[in-house]
């Protein structure tokens, strides 16, 4: 059978062929980039002068070069952190270091107890520091890399996927923030 005789494709066939080539190609040169230690160098919130190529904006963004180490560098990725939601017009907070909330963190550690587990998910909640009123944490869904959150103070809530918090207590003095799990 020579050349000549196979039969042709239409041309419709031979362009979608033509993209799916050019569609791997393009994947193929993305590939071996690590996405978990990219998000690990950004969550911690390191700035351009470390080792790993991190940006800090202006704004407080973090954004995480990546490079697949092939000398080839991928797009940078904003690590926004979770947004919280004001208290309420006409809220008063109460006192800090009330001691109300159903679940406490101490700076550097994990909150306690455990939040429950929601359609096989577990979040973990990480206080990291106490500026005055307002309280540092870190969101982990199922172990995973912790995701910072906007500074939180009295009566703000943040919805972290299937769960909501409510910050109760920011205690600067205990160096202790509380909060109510309200969904």
């Amino acid at each position: 059978m020579s050349l000549t005789s196979l039969p042709r494709r239409p041309l419709p066939v031979r362009l979608v062929g033509a993209l799916c080539a050019v569609t791997l190609l393009a994947a193929g040169c993305s590939a071996g980039s690590d996405p978990a230690a990219e998000d690990s160098s950004a969550a911690s919130g390191e700035s351009a002068t470390s080792d790993d190529g991190g940006d800090e904006e202006s704004d407080g963004t973090v954004v995480a070069d990546t490079s697949d180490g092939g000398g080839q560098t991928a797009a940078s990725m904003p690590v926004e952190p979770i947004a919280v939601t004001p208290a309420p017009d006409g809220f008063e907070p109460p006192a800090a270091c009330s001691g109300e909330g159903a679940y406490f963190a101490e700076v550097g550690e994990s909150s306690t107890p455990d939040l429950p587990e929601r359609d096989g998910e577990t979040l973990t909640i990480e206080a990291t520091g106490i500026s005055g009123e307002n309280a540092q944490l870190t969101a982990s869904l199922g172990g995973g890399e912790a995701r910072p959150l906007e500074d939180i103070t009295l009566g703000e809530t943040a919805a972290i996927e299937q769960w909501t918090i409510s910050v109760t207590s920011v205690c600067e003095k205990t160096d202790q923030v509380e909060f109510d799990l309200i969904n």
